[in-house]
């Protein structure tokens, strides 16, 4: 950084510096205001007698870029980059609470489930760097931040010396020359410590030592020299964290299976590493970690059963084993709906006479009219004849009974149609029955005439 920068210095006109955040080996970080925005950002200044290094200089710029190409809520946002004068800046957010390392310093122990968390944020980042081509190969507690939200969550920081394996990164600026360890020795696995070939599964390594830390109190592999650091991490046995700590269930193997020095004996991604550091946990609900976030939900893939056809007409084509992200199921949805297609006319004149010719069975049955059919013989039956004074004597036998029953029960409905009633049914039934067993016609008298025009005692009307 030069001399001259300090607080109310602005920044190519757009940022001005308020007060100093922090130093590191290759500048400073500024809290400083967006002068047309009125919004505040933290400013990285690359030191000037660095920024005259043109590899320290396109390490600077990588790290902006690799940071804004992942645009991952775990990974810090960068704003803006660019050089004034002999310094070369980096805008960034202002992130508000405090680094992991400096939570380590303060409670020298932090709970596992915290961990479990706070890791868990650390590989989602981590994991999208990866699947961009882009090798981290500094994590460790102090490029860790811990926002001060409801809840808490974990930020990434400082990607200055990513190594970029994919992409339009790969050109931006020169790589590591061979034989140069980059990297915090503490958190470097063997073969980042002998400077070989350094793959994602040097991060995966780092994670878990940091998990050590956090839950043990100490660092896994320690030396008081780097000669003795370099021992104790290529070919040092390796410590097992239930002895030195109450560790949570199943801690031991996944911590020994992160830091196995054959990496192809390692978790073979960010995502498997996660998803078994979460099966640890013990939390439930929405406190549980997830790997998966609300925003790449979108991304997976949900297989939508096709149903069978009814007919080849009446059923849309469909494809088979439809795959389907969130935000295509709307759009599915309504093509199903355009398939389902109403009634035509033609159906509907068909149900409504099919309803009107039941409903005037229905009635005409009601109103006694069915009835009026009893007694009368079928067209070419002789059988079913009865001659009509046995009937007219049925019907003059009956008529006490009814009057009798039209003083205690309700008159009929005045719509109903007369027919003959069940008492006069039963006396024809005994008459014809005993003519029957005196091998004779039934012989009656004449009945005596009825009343003139006298209906009231059947109750019912002229």
């Amino acid at each position: 950084m030069s001399p001259d920068w300090g607080p109310g210095s602005v920044i190519l006109g757009r940022y001005r510096l308020d007060s100093i955040l922090g130093r590191g080996g290759m500048g400073s970080v500024w809290r400083a205001e967006h002068l047309q925005l009125r919004s505040p950002v933290a400013i990285k200044l690359l030191d000037a007698a660095i920024s005259d290094n043109p590899q320290a200089l396109a390490r600077f710029m990588r790290e902006a870029q690799a940071a804004a190409l992942l645009r991952s809520p775990h990974v810090v946002q960068i704003f803006d980059f660019g050089v004034e004068g002999r310094t070369a800046f980096i805008a960034m957010e202002l992130l508000h609470g405090e680094s992991l390392a400096e939570r380590i310093v303060r409670l020298k122990q932090l709970p596992a489930e915290e961990v479990i968390l706070f890791l868990t944020h650390v590989l989602r980042a981590i994991g999208k760097a990866h699947d961009a081509g882009i090798v981290h190969r500094d994590l460790k507690p102090a490029n860790i931040f811990i926002c001060a939200d409801e809840p808490e969550f974990a930020k990434v920081l400082d990607f200055g010396v990513a190594k970029v394996t994919a992409g339009e990164l790969v050109a931006a600026g020169a790589g590591t020359q061979p034989g140069v360890m980059i990297g915090t020795p503490y958190y470097m696995g063997p073969e980042q410590m002998r400077a070989r070939d350094v793959d994602a599964r040097a991060d995966l390594w780092s994670i878990a030592v940091i998990a050590y830390e956090c839950i043990v109190g100490v660092r896994p592999f320690t030396g008081d020299e780097l000669g003795e650091l370099v021992i104790a991490i290529c070919t040092g046995p390796v410590p097992v964290p239930s002895q030195n700590a109450g560790v949570p269930q199943g801690f031991d193997e996944w911590f020994v299976k992160a830091t196995h020095r054959d990496r192809d004996q390692r978790f073979g991604s960010a995502r498997e590493m996660a998803e078994e550091l979460i099966k640890l946990s013990s939390a439930v609900g929405p406190s549980r970690p997830q790997y998966a976030t609300v925003r790449n939900l979108a991304s997976i893939p949900i297989t939508i059963p096709t149903p069978r056809p009814k007919s080849p007409s009446s059923q849309a084509p469909v494809a088979d084993n439809l795959e389907l992200t969130t935000g295509q199921r709307a759009a599915t949805s309504k093509a199903l709906d355009q398939a389902r297609k109403p009634l035509s006319a033609a159906a509907y004149v068909l149900i409504g006479a099919a309803t009107l010719i039941v409903a005037g069975v229905g009635a005409f049955v009601a109103s006694g009219g069915a009835s009026a059919f009893k007694g009368v013989p079928l067209r070419g039956s002789r059988s079913a004849s009865v001659r009509p004074e046995s009937a007219a004597a049925s019907l003059t036998a009956a008529m006490p009974v009814l009057a009798a029953a039209s003083q205690v029960q309700a008159a009929p409905a005045p719509s109903a149609a007369p027919g003959p009633s069940a008492s006069a049914t039963r006396a024809t039934a005994a008459i014809l029955s005993a003519s029957a067993r005196s091998g004779s016609p039934a012989k009656s008298k004449s009945p005596p005439p009825p009343p003139k025009n006298d209906f009231s005692e059947l109750g019912l009307r002229r």
